[in-house]
């Protein structure tokens, strides 16, 4: 259920944290979830880099990874193998689809990066685009060797992966990574379960505090 609360805000912040920053309104003294703010906290919008992949796939992985990473490997070879052969993935040519994974690299070189990626069905953030640690910053999620750099405290190591739902922008879960590699194929229906389980309970929340307000 800590991936499903993180739904209500994709800088890993809590449902108190949330209501408490915009989605909420004071009716005499009471708060109230305001239905007309609650899908308007869109903290994604700011990252140029993300907007195809939120505009064009309902789920974005996010996965913060590098090739020289043994951790990551696995993982990588797991997405391969799970949706690299299939219909599922989002691609650059305007189709729409259930899920995209854009990769967010911490890798050493351009040369790197681009052997890591260039057979694959990512949507990988430019290695020169500022975006990337931007993203590393926005979700303190990179590898140990970049921390001297960065300069966050971090809660996320690499390999990580991030599931946001596009229309809300909000954390389905920061487990992705090992959906993927304890559940293969089978953890886009489970991001999908949860997504649904989040939106029920943000629309089950506004429900209720409208009822509330409505009895005041």
């Amino acid at each position: 259920w800590e991936s499903v609360v993180s739904f209500f805000g994709s800088s890993t912040s809590s449902l108190t944290n949330s209501l408490q920053t915009g989605a909420t309104h004071n009716d005499g003294g009471s708060r109230h979830l305001d239905r007309s703010k609650f899908y308007e906290q869109r903290p994604l919008d700011r990252f140029s880099e993300l907007q195809y992949a939120l505009e064009h796939s309902k789920l974005v992985l996010l996965y913060f990874a590098a090739s020289w990473c043994p951790m990551s490997t696995p993982i990588s070879d797991a997405l391969d193998e799970a949706f690299g052969k299939g219909d599922v993935l989002l691609t650059r040519n305007g189709q729409k689809k259930t899920l995209s994974i854009v990769y967010v690299s911490s890798d050493k070189t351009l040369e790197e990066y681009t052997e890591y990626t260039r057979k694959r069905h990512w949507l990988p953030i430019p290695f020169e685009s500022p975006e990337k640690n931007q993203l590393k910053r926005h979700f303190a999620t990179c590898a140990h060797r970049e921390l001297e750099e960065l300069q966050f405290d971090r809660k996320h190591e690499i390999p990580t992966g991030i599931v946001i739902e596009s229309r809300t922008q909000g954390i389905i879960t920061t487990n992705g990574a090992d959906d993927v590699e304890e559940m293969g194929s089978g953890a886009l229906e489970h991001w999908l379960k949860m997504q649904g389980w989040a939106s029920q309970m943000a629309n089950s929340i506004a429900h209720d505090n409208d009822g509330s307000s409505e009895k005041e």
